[in-house]
Formats: C-alpha cells, sequence, structure tokens
C-alpha cells in the first residue's frame, strides 16, 4: 500500500452516516488500516461509525464511543487494553457546535480552553497505543473573525518529537466555506491535516515556546492496562 503526504477522497465510500456533519471519507480511514496495519483500532468521537464500518470491512478489532452515547472523551472509562491505532478527529473548535453538553469540546468559546482540552485528550489517548502504535489526529484550521487559528500547527509544535507522518487531505463539499463565497480577502480554507504520533518516541516538548501544556486533575488515566 502507496501512501503519499496528500490525499483526496471525493467519494467518502458506503461507510458511516452521511448524515452526520464533519465525518470522513472511510476511504480515507481504510487506507490508514492499510498503510499501518494495526489490528485493533479505536475512535474515541466516532460520530457517523465510519471508522466501525471500515473496521468491519476489514476484519479488524474495534472499539468505538461517542458523547453523543454519553462518553466523555477525558473521564469515561475506556477498555483496559492498548490499541495498535487511535483515529481521533475532534471538533476544529467550535465551528460546527454538535451538542449542548457542556463536555463538548465544540461548546469552548476560548481558544486557550479547547486547545487545553484537546491536548489532555491527545495525552490520555497515547495512553493506550500498543508498543508500535499510532494516534492518528485528523484536524483542521480554523478562521474566526479574520483570524487564523492554525490547530494542526499547535499539535505539530507541541508534540514534535511524536510526530511520525504527516498528510495533507483535500477537502470537498466544505459546508462552512459558503460563508466566504465573494469574499476577496481571504484564501478559502480547503484543507485538512492528518498528524500521525508515535507517543512512544519521546515525551511532549516542554520547552517550545509556542505552546505550553495544561494539566488537569480530570484526566483519568488506564490502570490494569494488558
Amino acid at each position: 500500500m502507496n501512501l503519499t503526504s496528500v490525499v483526496s477522497y471525493p467519494d467518502r465510500g458506503p461507510y458511516g452516516d452521511w448524515r452526520y456533519r464533519g465525518n470522513c471519507s472511510g476511504r480515507l480511514i481504510k487506507d490508514l488500516i492499510k498503510f499501518y496495519k494495526p489490528k485493533s483500532v479505536l475512535d474515541p468521537c466516532e460520530g457517523g461509525r465510519t471508522a466501525r464500518d471500515v473496521c468491519r470491512e476489514l476484519g479488524v478489532d474495534y472499539d468505538g464511543f461517542d458523547l453523543k452515547d454519553g462518553f466523555d472523551l477525558l473521564t469515561s472509562p475506556i477498555p483496559a487494553k492498548r490499541y495498535d491505532m487511535i483515529f481521533f478527529h475532534p471538533p476544529y473548535w467550535d465551528i460546527v457546535v454538535y451538542s449542548n453538553d457542556p463536555r463538548d469540546l465544540s461548546n469552548i468559546r476560548e481558544f486557550d480552553a479547547f486547545m487545553q482540552k484537546l491536548f489532555q485528550a491527545i495525552e490520555r489517548l497515547g495512553e493506550y497505543l500498543s508498543e508500535r502504535g499510532v494516534l492518528v489526529v485528523l484536524i483542521g484550521d480554523v478562521r474566526k473573525r479574520g483570524d487564523y487559528y492554525p490547530l494542526g500547527a499547535y499539535v505539530q509544535v507541541f508534540h514534535r518529537r511524536e510526530l511520525k507522518d504527516k498528510l495533507i487531505k483535500v477537502q470537498h463539499n466544505v459546508a462552512s466555506s459558503r460563508r466566504w463565497e465573494g469574499c476577496q480577502n481571504f484564501v478559502k480554507i480547503m484543507h485538512e491535516e492528518i498528524l500521525v504520533l508515535d507517543e512512544r518516541r519521546g515525551q511532549p516538548d516542554l520547552h517550545t515556546p509556542a505552546v505550553e501544556k495544561q494539566k488537569s486533575d480530570s484526566i483519568h488515566r488506564p490502570s490494569e492496562i494488558r
């Protein structure tokens, strides 16, 4: 399986519920699984259950959870085992608000608070990786009130030691881009970033001035992981 640093999937394939806003193409997840060859996959924000359908087709062991089913990414129990791949597709701040649940990351109004929770989630998920496991973070940049927020760049700077691979995914049929129709002052954001992290390569770089990690007692650490 050949995988390049730029990918494009105009067709989402027969995976997941297409009506669930924010779902990515199942063909992306399928290619990632074929390339990294995981035997087990976790999706903690499964949304329309795209990853579930892909793993079922490929015969890969799968666990998936979502806030709409009561799962809190930062505090709810995760199965006491390690995964070869964790596919994490978080909200892109509050560009799309998925619920009125206060635990929903898309309900966080302050950018710094959102990034703090995002880093906490990445840290927690990394603890459930197998020895050669990868944490795949699909994330996009945000423009809000004329300001540009490069979410993927912040994750890359903070996790530069763990960064194994990076892919650029071309976006298709982006609903949020319509708000910029006719605007000549901004370049439309038509890409996402796929950051493949190997959390066992090294600890986050705490000396990087661009990002400062915040820890919280609310992080639930795994116990008795096999």
